[in-house]
């Protein structure tokens, strides 16, 4: 009798524990959904407005910034920032990250963008269901992953006053690995936090950073891809 109970209160422990994982997981998927679908929206209204795009591109290099400002005012002031804040701030961030992929998508043929959208949805989900399904615990990738990261943004920057068409694709190709790999860490450690946090606010705050940092992944997935899939008009 004792070992029935025992064993029904780990199958109600469990039961829950998926419950919880599978509510954290949907507002994660709402959130991301969103913004992808605000920075497909707004991307695709620029790009045919040709006198919205050139003036965008006036102001380009500037621009360019807001996104990392908005990332880092989320970071620091999580703690400060309500759940409704953050939201804001990520439709934001959202609107500006599409605005700027407008030039990009004026390159390029429809066709072309749109097989390396079905590459990259593919990649990102293969990464997505290797993270919750592996066995192998990657919270300790995430230290060497910023390592990559960094390295990555120094050869970027290198890149602009070198030039070079070998240091090119090597920064393609890693960048392609690292946001990959960065994929598979952070559905795995969102699993983790489903699974482990109770607390409502902690829980929507930790959906919307979940939404932005897979967001990002998909984002640079989708622009590294292109460098190789991408055919120009």
């Amino acid at each position: 009798m004792e070992y029935q109970q025992q064993t029904t209160l780990q199958a109600q422990t469990a039961e829950h524990i998926a419950d919880n994982i599978r509510t954290y997981f949907n507002k994660v998927y709402t959130w991301l959904a969103l913004s992808l679908v605000i920075s497909a929206g707004l991307a695709i209204y620029v790009e045919n407005d040709l006198n919205l795009m050139y003036s965008l591109m006036e102001h380009y290099s500037a621009l360019c910034f807001v996104p990392l400002v908005v990332v880092l005012i989320m970071c620091f002031a999580a703690n400060k920032l309500t759940s409704g804040a953050l939201k804001v701030l990520m439709i934001a961030y959202s609107a500006v990250q599409g605005a700027l992929l407008s030039p990009i998508l004026h390159i390029y043929t429809n066709e072309s963008l749109g097989v390396t959208f079905a590459c990259t949805a593919g990649m990102f989900g293969a990464m997505a269901l290797y993270g919750l399904t592996t066995k192998r615990n990657l919270s300790g990738l995430g230290r060497t992953l910023m390592m990559m990261l960094f390295g990555l943004i120094i050869a970027s920057i290198v890149n602009i006053f070198v030039g070079g068409t070998a240091l090119e694709l090597g920064i393609s190709i890693a960048g392609i690995i690292i946001f990959a790999l960065f994929t598979a860490y952070d559905f795995q450690r969102l699993q983790y936090e489903g699974a482990t946090i109770d607390d409502k606010t902690l829980r929507e705050k930790g959906a919307i950073f979940g939404a932005l940092n897979l967001y990002i992944n998909f984002y640079c997935l989708f622009l590294y891809l292109l460098r190789f899939l991408g055919d120009r008009e």
